[in-house]
């Protein structure tokens, strides 16, 4: 393990500990209630935390049984509403990185072709590709024609659907 993770996970178990010294030595019950939903939001903070890395780190096809979970956990502890903001939060996190990505690809870069390769299948990639495709416009007007804006350097012409035919070439099917 790399000396940066010992110094997260240091980290973390120490915030727990002191959490947990605060709620033992509080004189008042209020004060230990206030302590213990420090713990609980911790606890939710670094579960939220951990999803999006799981998310980022398995490809959403391989994240449904692990979102089925996380979702049925949060309504059930926080109610619709929170199951709502789960599933737009993912939306939101997993269209970053995909759009993210096929920008890359498309610009090519060597670690975006391995990425998608290692990921998907061209089915795969299909369905995602017609979720996200208006996260892949907004990434590109933001990270590709803005800065072309105000820089003046040329951009590459951007053809989603030439995209998705490289993608074919590029994916098994």
């Amino acid at each position: 393990m790399k000396k940066d993770h010992l110094y997260f996970i240091g980290a973390v178990v120490a915030a727990f500990l002191l959490l947990i010294a605060g709620a033992w030595t509080s004189p008042t019950f209020s004060e230990e209630q206030s302590y213990i939903e420090a713990i609980v939001m911790l606890g939710a903070l670094l579960f939220v935390f951990s999803v999006v890395v799981v998310v980022a780190a398995m490809g959403f096809h391989s994240f449904a049984l692990f979102m089925a979970l996380f979702l049925a956990m949060a309504v059930s502890l926080y109610g619709v509403e929170a199951g709502v903001m789960v599933v737009v939060m993912t939306y939101l996190v997993w269209g970053l990185v995909f759009a993210i990505e096929l920008l890359l690809y498309h610009n090519g870069v060597e670690s975006a072709v391995r990425w998608f390769r290692e990921r998907y299948t061209f089915r795969a990639f299909s369905r995602e590709y017609k979720v996200f495709y208006p996260m892949i416009w907004g990434f590109w007007f933001l990270f590709e024609y803005i800065p072309h804006r105000f820089t003046g350097e040329s951009i590459a012409r951007f053809d989603p659907r030439d995209l998705y035919e490289r993608m074919r070439s590029e994916l098994r099917p």
